[in-house]
């Protein structure tokens, strides 16, 4: 039987080969960056901020878009833009009184969702306090530091707030906490820790979750409207029933710690946060009906963003590279 050998030209051709599939692998694996240009994505990105597209971009083709992921996309009027996939093919999609609904109903976006393109409205730090309030007020859809065209502001309903609270006690200790939003009370019994507490009114819905800070963090007020490390699911979300409620002012809100005889508590500070409101089409159209192979595509920033509403909806194939990371400039 004979036997088979490798001669030096058959390695060395071998070799150069497995070099070229490398480097093709290095040169299409490579994610793609993009500049951002224009405020229609604000706050989450303005001007100065770069984002790039996961490993092996090319394969973004064949990948089957999610609600609320961003992408880089072929705009209606032929532009490259970078905007966020609200509507998926043949869905229904309404935009009413501030809030999306598909096939009729309204989306409720999770703590995690909310976290990557609501808006902080204010920030105020509390030190050694064990309670905070805020009465009604009109929280209008604008977004510091976002310089898009002269547009009428509007009035937003779904107004929360982020909080930190800090407990320290024995090993039996804890204290309880108290969140009201409306007329809705939400409570919870917390152990010795640092813990954040988010509260509100969102696409129609009283939502509320606590959870535990990690550790190692300490800076608290960056970019997000919440504090680090959501959960992925609100511990309350209870249809809004308060119908008598202005319809051009943010609910009451309120916190409170209850002290205990073996624990202590303090609220650190307080964000007020609001959702990003949906505008209807300049035409006033506010349903659009999608196609097996049409999205739509919406910015974060509406009063200053062109995108389906304008358009209509956009071909799977306009959808170029999903955003995976953002690089941010210094704000």
């Amino acid at each position: 039987m004979g036997q088979g050998f490798l001669t030096p030209r058959t390695i060395r051709r071998a070799g150069v080969l497995a070099a070229l599939g490398l480097a093709v692998a290095v040169v299409l694996g490579r994610p793609l960056v993009y500049d951002v240009d224009g405020v229609s994505m604000a706050p989450g990105l303005v001007p100065g901020d770069r984002v790039t597209s996961g490993p092996f971009p090319l394969l973004d083709r064949l990948r089957r878009p999610g609600r609320f992921e961003r992408w880089v996309l072929v705009a209606g009027d032929g532009e490259p833009a970078i905007k966020r996939v609200v509507g998926l093919p043949g869905e229904r999609v309404t935009i009413a009184a501030g809030d999306l609904a598909i096939d009729g109903t309204t989306v409720l976006k999770e703590p995690r969702q909310l976290a990557e393109f609501g808006v902080r409205v204010a920030a105020g730090t509390l030190t050694g306090t064990g309670s905070w309030s805020l009465p009604p007020r009109e929280v209008l859809d604008d977004v510091a530091g976002a310089a898009g065209r002269s547009v009428v502001l509007l009035p937003v309903r779904d107004v929360g707030f982020a909080a930190v609270v800090t407990v320290a006690g024995g090993p039996g200790g804890a204290v309880r906490a108290r969140a009201t939003v409306g007329r809705t009370l939400v409570a919870w019994r917390l152990p010795a820790g640092r813990f954040a507490i988010v509260a509100g009114r969102l696409d129609g819905h009283v939502v509320a979750v606590a959870w535990r800070l990690p550790g190692a963090v300490h800076d608290l007020a960056g970019l997000s409207c919440l504090p680090p490390q959501p959960p992925r699911r609100w511990s309350v979300a209870a249809p809004w029933a308060e119908a008598d409620a202005p319809a051009d002012a943010s609910p009451p809100l309120a916190l409170a710690i209850e002290p205990a005889a073996d624990a202590t508590a303090a609220i650190e500070w307080v964000d007020l946060w609001r959702d990003v409101f949906y505008r209807p089409a300049a035409d006033g159209v506010t349903v659009w009906n999608l196609a097996a192979d049409a999205v739509f595509v919406l910015g974060d920033h509406p009063a200053a963003s062109r995108d389906s509403r304008h358009w209509g909806p956009v071909s799977r194939a306009a959808l170029v590279h999903r955003v995976t990371t953002a690089v941010l400039a210094d704000r």
